[in-house]
């Protein structure tokens, strides 16, 4: 399987402007959810491992008191790829239909 080239910043900033759930910092997409239960929190970790595999993604998650974190870029390449918007899209889709009552 080739790995996908970066991404160029046109590219980022565009997407980011569609998808006000993330932001950018020192080059990782970023998402940060707040649940109103710790359960929630972790069905959401759960939920997006099937997507993470799917894609040979391996995203950095961090799980905390009634929230959780994704920090996305492609390790490979040391920045962010179409692989990283896909991931996002992907985990948005699933907050969205499984967990949108469930955040705050």
């Amino acid at each position: 399987m080739s790995r996908p080239v970066r991404l160029a910043p046109e590219e980022v900033e565009a997407w980011l402007a569609e998808h006000p759930a993330w932001s950018l910092h020192d080059g990782h997409l970023i998402r940060a959810l707040a649940t109103r239960d710790d359960e929630s929190a972790l069905g959401i970790v759960v939920a997006q491992a099937p997507l993470a595999a799917s894609l040979d993604h391996h995203p950095i998650v961090t799980l905390g008191y009634r929230s959780v974190r994704f920090e996305l870029w492609t390790h490979d390449r040391d920045a962010l790829t179409r692989l990283d918007l896909e991931f996002a899209q992907g985990l948005d889709e699933i907050v969205r239909e499984r967990y949108a009552a469930f955040l705050v």
